[in-house]
């Protein structure tokens, strides 16, 4: 970043030059400049500038001077006695400055030169429609650019100025190597992490693969290892449904792919492997750029990043919904999310109501942020986004977010004191900046088939009775929770009882057991068109009633989702 600033401060075009211009000593002012001799450069710069009234480039050398020496300052203002802030023609080389200062983080500096050149991008304009000449060139998208940077320079300076508690440590050798690591995925139960790692030998084409980490009995990570899905080709960007029942990866430039970068699917087979990876077809991949891809916790999107037609501009983030037909036409999620400039790493955390992704559109300190969205339930839209803050974004390029169930876990990407080249890395979310975490009982409801019974485990009754007994409440609480944020989601309430006493009575009880379950959920507004439920006395045992331990298993109170 200095190396383009230092070439614009030498390179830009001057709007005035004197007759005599002493060459050899602005010669041998860059000269010393570029060996770092700054205190003799400096010197002989006031001489030239003394001597020399009019030649402007000599101010540039002067603001590359101060530059290199860390007075930003003066640097700035050298800089504008070479471009005079009351002259149009200043425009475009202040701004083009301003810029320069923005992206290598000297946030007030750059503040200072795009207020100047605001002014008087808005006089050329004037000056251009007042014209009868005609001018192919256009200020009204530079003045736009401007303004956005002027917000983003006014974000910057404030956000450094409330700095948030931000400490992260690396992953450590057992996810990390000398090679690059990045665009990781923790699974819903946060039982194993996936990254995708890029493998350089000489003479060799790079190569892209998948490695795994499982989570150990005293819940450190242990050494990843390559995954079965692997081939001599590339492939990256994982994601996995909370089910396991699904995977997808992003692969580029394959034999009958469609576009330059398809999104591919596994389905696990019945003896737990994974199937071929198979393209999910022009429906989902686009004649574009399609990657990166996240399934949301309950298995009925998949969200995706394409720089299709039909977006706002650049790369954007994209859903396509899952049905029993196929996946289904992909939707923009519109403008909370996406800008006309480049969004990335889309992450949807288990919550199912808090959403992480990067962009280079929305307000920021440079280059990619991170931002996050959130919703109030999974029929509502995303709401505005909401920049990370500083220090986790910064001027440079901040992306690949994903966050464990507890909501404050995350992990990030990071070329910052590693192993070797971009590693991975894991600091705590601030409070205002978490998911909500998953409680045990919805992390066992997406990570369940559908289909599969959900034992509650401490909805309990008195002997012979189908009155609930008052623990029960704080499970029942944590299911009417998770309903209430997924909309779609229908359950069917089940009542099981062991095999001793009659059977007509055990049928009996267990049905009045289900209907009280029912009627504690619907006082509690959860819609009587979502829920059904049903007794089936001892008909389903999953123990053996022939010991205590087994019947307590038999009675039980359980659920299955229909979504």
């Amino acid at each position: 970043m200095k190396k383009l600033i230092i070439i614009i401060l030498i390179c830009t075009p001057i709007l005035s030059f004197s007759q005599q211009t002493d060459y050899k000593t602005y010669d041998k002012i860059v000269d010393l400049i570029e060996l770092g001799n700054l205190e003799k450069a400096k010197k002989l710069t006031l001489k030239l500038i003394d001597k020399s009234e009019g030649w402007n480039q000599v101010h540039l050398l002067m603001s590359n001077i101060y530059f290199k020496e860390g007075d930003i300052s003066e640097s700035s203002n050298s800089f504008l006695s070479a471009y005079p802030e009351n002259e149009v023609e200043s425009a475009l080389p202040i701004f083009l400055m301003g810029e320069k200062y923005f992206e290598a983080a000297y946030y007030s500096a750059a503040l200072q030169l795009l207020k100047i050149s605001e002014n008087l991008l808005k006089q050329n304009l004037i000056e251009w429609k007042n014209s009868d000449k005609k001018n192919k060139h256009s200020y009204a998208g530079e003045i736009n650019k401007n303004k956005r940077l002027i917000t983003n320079c006014q974000f910057s300076i404030d956000a450094m100025k409330n700095p948030l508690e931000f400490k992260f440590e690396n992953m450590g050798e057992n996810i990390n190597t000398e090679n690059a690591e990045y665009l990781p995925f923790i699974s819903a139960d946060d039982e194993f992490f996936i990254l995708t790692r890029r493998m350089e030998k000489e003479g060799m084409i790079d190569q892209e693969d998948f490695f795994i980490s499982y989570k150990s009995e005293n819940e450190k990570w242990q050494k990843q290892t390559p995954m079965s899905i692997n081939t001599l080709k590339n492939e990256g960007a994982i994601t996995i449904s909370a089910d396991e029942m699904f995977l997808v990866y992003t692969a580029c430039d394959r034999d009958g792919g469609i576009g330059s970068c398809d999104l591919y699917i596994c389905v696990k087979t019945e003896n737990g492997e994974w199937s071929d990876a198979m393209n999910l077809g022009n429906v989902v991949n686009s004649k574009a750029w399609d990657s990166q891809s996240c399934f949301s916790p309950d298995g009925k999107y998949l969200y995706f990043i394409s720089n299709r037609e039909g977006g706002f501009g650049g790369k954007d983030i994209w859903r396509t919904e899952l049905t029993r037909f196929g996946f289904s036409e992909p939707k923009n999620l519109g403008e909370n999310i996406n800008t006309k400039h480049d969004e990335m790493s889309p992450f949807l955390h288990h919550d199912n109501l808090t959403f992480y992704f990067a962009s280079k559109g929305h307000t920021g300190m440079g280059d990619y942020d991170l931002f996050v969205s959130r919703r109030e339930n999974t029929d509502s839209d995303w709401g505005t986004q909401e920049n990370l803050g500083y220090p986790i974004n910064s001027n440079k390029v901040e992306n690949s977010l994903v966050v464990s169930s507890d909501g404050k876990t995350a992990y990030f990407v990071s070329n910052n004191s590693g192993f070797g080249k971009e590693d991975i890395f894991t600091f705590q979310l601030p409070k205002e900046k978490r998911a909500t975490e998953i409680s045990e009982l919805e992390k066992e409801i997406i990570t369940q088939l559908e289909g599969e019974e959900i034992i509650l485990e401490n909805v309990l009754f008195e002997i012979n009775s189908f009155v609930l007994m008052e623990s029960s409440f704080d499970e029942l609480g944590l299911l009417i929770d998770y309903l209430k944020k997924n909309l779609s989601v229908k359950i069917h309430i089940e009542g099981h009882t062991d095999n001793v006493g009659k059977k007509t009575d055990n049928q009996i009880l267990s049905e009045n057991r289900a209907k009280t379950v029912y009627n504690y959920l619907y006082k509690n507004r959860i819609n009587s068109n979502r829920l059904t439920f049903k007794g089936y006395g001892e008909s389903k045992e999953i123990a053996s009633n022939s010991t205590e331990k087994g019947r307590e298993k038999n009675r039980r109170t359980s659920f299955v989702i229909k979504r």
